[in-house]
């Protein structure tokens, strides 16, 4: 809570000093869909939430740039297949504060979006059929590098909503064998977020 209060001031003492002809603020908030590569199950399976805050800065008539400060779940899920006598279950549940600095392209009322992350991890807990997992936390890398893509539709003046996807870079854990290659280091995060995004104030030259 205190390291967001302390971005919160940042982000509102730039928007002062540097005037909202060229920077502003904003609110963002969504659901996220996610799975893990490396962890034997597939598809988007588990559902979670992500909201912060982010600062916009123009660069020119096209061209922003945004840093942003999220709190985002993300994970793993399966059901096994009950009519055919599968009983598995896997819950991965990874919660992270995480920084995209990202650099936009905006054309009419869209804007196509790129850049790198860092990831914090907040909390993590795995379970399977037989109840939660111990030490899942200790077994998981405190922070990843993530890479970010997306694009952002204008609904309304301020008002937008935006589709991300999110793949981790840096491997989230080690694989269970142990083996590791520079190209496959481990299992990573793969991330898809449709979000709602409030700007504050105007802004002539968008």
């Amino acid at each position: 809570m205190k390291k967001t209060v302390i971005i919160l001031s940042i982000l509102i003492t730039c928007v002062i000093s540097y005037g909202q002809n060229r920077f502003r603020a904003g609110i963002k908030a969504g659901i996220s869909t996610s799975q893990v590569a490396g962890d034997t199950y597939s598809g988007f399976n588990k559902a979670g939430v992500e909201g912060g805050l982010f600062l916009t800065g123009l660069l020119n008539e096209k061209w922003n740039a945004q840093f942003e400060m999220l709190f985002i779940q993300k994970g793993s899920k399966h059901i096994g297949d009950y009519k055919n006598a599968d009983y598995s279950f896997y819950l991965m549940k990874l919660n992270y504060i995480e920084v995209p600095v990202l650099l936009q392209y905006r054309q009419k009322k869209f804007i196509f979006e790129i850049g790198p992350g860092f990831g914090y991890l907040i909390n993590a807990k795995e379970y399977d059929y037989y109840g939660e997992i111990t030490n899942a936390l200790t077994s998981f890398n405190k922070t990843e590098i993530t890479a970010n893509i997306g694009i952002n539709y204008s609904l309304y003046k301020n008002l937008s909503i935006t589709w991300r996807y999110t793949n981790s870079i840096s491997s989230i854990r080690d694989f269970a064998s142990g083996e590791k290659r520079w190209y496959n280091p481990g299992e990573r995060n793969n991330v898809l977020s449709f979000s709602l995004i409030y700007k504050f104030g105007t802004n002539e030259s968008e």
